[in-house]
């Protein structure tokens, strides 16, 4: 963070966008062990990669790589293969900065992504719609931009693109149907990647671009962005052909990024907040445990609700994702005292010192409330067993109003 400040907007946003010091995601070795238990191999993925978000010198890839998770879903239970969910998540890992086009063919053909929308079973003479249907409303155009012909004719045309007995995709020339089928108005033979290539790069690729954009948009700032805002980034999108990088580029440039609806407005997604935690405490997945609590909190890794994912906001207030919330906090404050966090706080003011604790956890502009009632508690808290500072300021600085909000 010290690194950026002396630079400018552009400067800080080029910084933030070069991924040239990304590095492999190891494989975690009990991944491929067939006699270990399910939950040890999922607890290895989950540990793998919120460990490698703590640590990246990269975060945009791991952050693109949890939005794209959240984008074209598939669930670890659904699918039922630890290693096919992996190498999806490695897969957007490596394309998720790339053009859309090129990541949405490649997670079309994706194991994950077969098996969980059934075009693993969509074949000649029984055509599956499921990831036909999807493809256009959830992952490239939106609702309402397609009609019933158009998935009959989508789901024809990705008919033959299955899995062999080894998990690979496979193409199944006999499984296939090569027939004329008309797709957006325009009739021939079409195949599944013709069809993609149509939504994206063709004649719905405005469309396409806008909603890609909106979707970016909701997911670092806020919900329901001005029209400005949108044809901004899809702009800069489409100019650069379909490069994810370059939306970002233009969405960190606006000026709408910084404004007070965007700055610490939005509910905290609970493997953020963890993360948060985590990074600010310096405590590896193997001590905070972070498959113990995500799942309480809403959002467990490799096991989005369904197929729309994770939605924004309000989506992550309930009164289980709360007390999950104040319970993964009250585990942290021991273990992160344990290792001396904010064991200096006591030769401090209370108002420095909670000042200092939010700080510690990348609240450096804590709300005027936030500051008064924890001064209040560590004034009172002072006149009692001194022993109790650290760990509970550590607990409170989690669970103020401030660190809930990105």
């Amino acid at each position: 963070m010290a690194a950026l400040e002396p630079l400018d907007i552009v400067a800080i946003v080029d910084r933030v966008l070069d991924t040239s010091a990304a590095t492999v995601l190891p494989d975690p070795p009990i991944l491929s062990d067939t006699t270990a238990g399910w939950w040890d191999r999922y607890v290895a993925m989950v540990k793998a990669w919120v460990d490698r978000m703590r640590t990246t010198e990269t975060p945009i890839v791991e952050k693109m790589t949890l939005f794209w998770h959240g984008h074209f879903c598939s669930s670890l239970e659904a699918v039922g293969d630890h290693v096919m969910l992996w190498r999806q998540n490695q897969l957007f890992r490596a394309l998720g900065l790339s053009d859309f086009r090129t990541l949405t063919q490649r997670v079309a053909v994706d194991p994950a992504m077969l098996r969980y929308l059934n075009n693993d079973r969509n074949v000649v003479g029984a055509p599956n719609e499921n990831f036909a249907r999807e493809l256009m409303e959830l992952f490239t155009l939106g609702a309402n931009r397609y009609t019933q012909d158009d998935v009959g004719a989508a789901a024809r045309a990705w008919t033959g693109h299955g899995i062999d007995k080894d998990g690979q995709y496979a193409f199944t020339a006999r499984r296939h149907d090569a027939g004329i089928k008309t797709f957006f108005g325009t009739t021939k033979s079409w195949d599944g990647p013709d069809i993609i290539e149509e939504i994206v790069g063709g004649s719905t690729r405005e469309v396409s671009a806008r909603f890609i954009a909106t979707k970016l948009w909701t997911f670092f700032a806020y919900p329901d962005p001005e029209p400005a805002v949108i044809d901004g980034i899809a702009a800069a999108y489409l100019a650069d052909d379909l490069r994810i990088r370059s939306a970002l580029r233009a969405l960190f440039l606006r000026r709408e990024f910084y404004s007070p609806r965007a700055v610490r407005q939005q509910v905290r997604a609970p493997i953020d907040y963890v993360v948060a935690t985590m990074r600010s405490a310096n405590l590896p997945a193997s001590d905070a445990h972070p498959e113990w609590w995500l799942d309480d909190m809403g959002q467990a890794p490799f096991q989005p609700p369904n197929v729309a994912g994770w939605k924004p906001n309000g989506y992550w207030i309930s009164a289980s994702a709360q007390t999950a919330k104040a319970t993964f906090a009250g585990n942290m404050r021991w273990v992160a005292s344990k290792r001396g966090l904010l064991a200096d706080t006591s030769r401090l003011r209370p108002g420095d010192a909670v000042r200092y604790a939010l700080q510690t956890f990348g609240v450096d502009r804590p709300s005027p409330t936030t500051v008064r009632a924890m001064e209040r508690w560590l004034t009172v808290e002072r006149t009692k067993a001194r022993w109790a500072e650290q760990p509970n300021l550590i607990m409170l600085a989690l669970l103020s109003p401030d660190m809930q909000l990105a």
